[in-house]
């Protein structure tokens, strides 16, 4: 017999301090939701959470490029994100920072710098690499490859202008991993989709696992110079989802 039972959650498990129960007035005077949000239907929201975005990297100790993501769908689309690294290690001394984005209106919590226009770089897995990966990074041959773990650190490469793309030609990821680093990315003029060109879908229904990879690039790239540089054999590899 399976049962399902209901989650509860227990008031009392998280600190006062921890919560906030009143709206952000001074920002929301300051700035207006995006019009495509303005009518909004609760039925048409998935949020997705990674709690623990790079495992291999919080048990290897590699801490600062572990995230926290929540990524926010609309009618399947990636339209708002957060990406939170508790570890972050500021030049104040402060411990954590919060990226977020929302589609239409930009980011906030980081500063993005623009990556050299005199090489071109490129950030992808460092513990889930394989034939058809190496594949796609040959053929963009780039002057650098930077080899991070989790989605939500390999997209703040971007963001911080260590790299021009991020390039995972492999099945590695869920819908979990990519909402919230999308979303981000686009409120900032980049592009994320599959290895094929093709955004993910959100929605509720939706299978969990990305089977055809992952291709983000900054503002000022051209996704679509990058996707004409992928090689057939890794796009029909990719042709799963």
């Amino acid at each position: 017999m399976i049962s399902k039972l209901k989650p509860t959650v227990q008031r009392n498990a998280v600190p006062d301090d921890w919560l906030i129960t009143e709206s952000n007035t001074e920002f929301l005077e300051k700035h207006k939701c995006p019009e495509t949000l303005a009518d909004l239907k609760e039925s048409d929201v998935v949020i997705w959470v990674d709690p623990l975005d790079g495992t291999s990297e919080y048990t290897q100790g590699f801490l600062e490029r572990v995230t926290v993501l929540i990524g926010i769908a609309i009618n399947d689309r990636a339209v708002a994100g957060v990406i939170h690294q508790p570890y972050y290690k500021a030049e104040s001394g402060d411990v954590g920072r919060t990226i977020w984005g929302l589609k239409g209106y930009g980011t906030g919590g980081i500063l993005p710098v623009s990556p050299p226009s005199d090489r071109f770089l490129v950030t992808t897995t460092r513990s889930h690499s394989n034939v058809i990966v190496q594949s796609a990074l040959d053929a963009l041959a780039p002057d650098e490859v930077l080899r991070v773990g989790g989605a939500g650190y390999k997209v703040l490469q971007l963001l911080e202008g260590k790299a021009h793309a991020y390039v995972f030609a492999s099945a590695g990821c869920k819908k979990w991993d990519t909402c919230a680093p999308e979303a981000v990315l686009e409120a900032n003029g980049g592009t994320l989709t599959d290895m094929l060109g093709r955004h993910y879908r959100y929605g509720k229904d939706v299978r969990f696992p990305n089977s055809s990879g992952v291709l983000g690039t900054v503002a000022g790239v051209s996704h679509d110079d990058i996707l004409s540089k992928i090689p057939d054999s890794v796009k029909q590899a990719m042709k799963q989802d």
